[in-house]
């Protein structure tokens, strides 16, 4: 069996592109009689002859150019993952993998265009997506950050509270709960319900602070089509805060003064305990904690 170190294939591709062992020492930083043992010992190994000598000039046989062909390929893999893991581990470049409650990218797309101003190096992928993608990226540890609502218990998790997310009803603005001075949850349990899909967070603050029996038919699987099918009159909606300011300050929709709500949670920037953080999701951590300190992006 043929066996090299990757030492004794730098010394035998800088001595065939150079030409010679004393170009190739000087290159490499080594003496020339450590350049000729390495391509002595990698000659010895393969059991042929991998270069000849003409005066000063050195060139490789044909087993030879094939073998410089091999170290080429090798050399130049090695060198490009070492860029690559150069720029990944520098703190003003690198990859960033994060995944983002679907409600969470109203703020966090602003927060990620003012990182980005900072560090224009860095790269990064956003999965906006449900609590079931969320918890299924922590347990496997396939993002670098989370950013959710309440973090789940049976993972073990470093999570901190960043930000507070206020939990609203919404209602057309020609509903007429908006005309009652006082509107109750039995008032809400008479109408059309309309949340997120079984499982999600909303759902499940909504039923442990209300006791609401959603009596809908009706799931849906983005706050974005909730609004919709509020705005179209289908029923009562419910809803971060975050993700509706602009259609209620256009009241496009209302929101309802209605007990408990606002049922005000916390965003969490959440990642597996035994993940180690690259530089740059630990400026991005810090970041998000620092920059929505005065919920600015409320």
């Amino acid at each position: 069996m043929i066996n090299y170190t990757l030492k004794q294939l730098y010394s035998y591709e800088s001595v065939i592109r150079l030409g010679g062992f004393t170009s190739a020492s000087k290159e490499l930083h080594i003496t020339q009689p450590a350049v000729y043992m390495q391509i002595q010992q990698l000659q010895d190994s393969i059991g042929a002859k991998l270069f000849d000598i003409n005066g000063k000039k050195i060139s490789a046989t044909f087993i030879g150019k094939k073998l410089y062909e091999t170290a080429v390929k090798t050399i130049s893999t090695l060198e490009n993952s070492k860029l690559e893991m150069d720029e990944i581990l520098s703190p003003d470049s690198g990859h960033l993998q994060i995944a983002v409650a679907t409600t969470a990218n109203s703020f966090i797309s602003a927060l990620l265009a003012k990182f980005k101003k900072e560090f224009p190096k860095m790269t990064f992928y956003i999965d906006v997506t449900n609590r079931q993608s969320l918890l299924n990226n922590l347990k496997n540890n396939n993002a670098d950050l989370v950013i959710m609502g309440e973090p789940p218990k049976d993972i073990p998790l470093i999570s901190q509270a960043f930000m507070k997310n206020p939990l609203i009803a919404i209602a057309h603005p020609e509903n007429e709960l908006l005309n009652k001075k006082r509107v109750t949850i039995k008032d809400l349990a008479k109408e059309t319900l309309l949340t997120r899909e079984v499982g999600s967070g909303t759902r499940i603050t909504i039923e442990k602070f209300t006791g609401l029996n959603f009596n809908s038919d009706i799931q849906i699987n983005s706050n974005e089509a909730i609004v919709e099918a509020v705005q179209a009159g289908l029923g009562i909606g419910f809803v971060s805060m975050h993700s509706v300011n602009l259609q209620l300050k256009n009241n496009i929709i209302r929101q309802l003064n209605v007990a408990p709500f606002p049922i005000v949670r916390q965003w969490h920037i959440v990642h597996h305990a035994e993940a180690e953080l690259s530089p740059i999701a630990r400026k991005f951590k810090q970041f998000v904690i620092e920059n929505t300190k005065t919920e600015k992006y409320l």
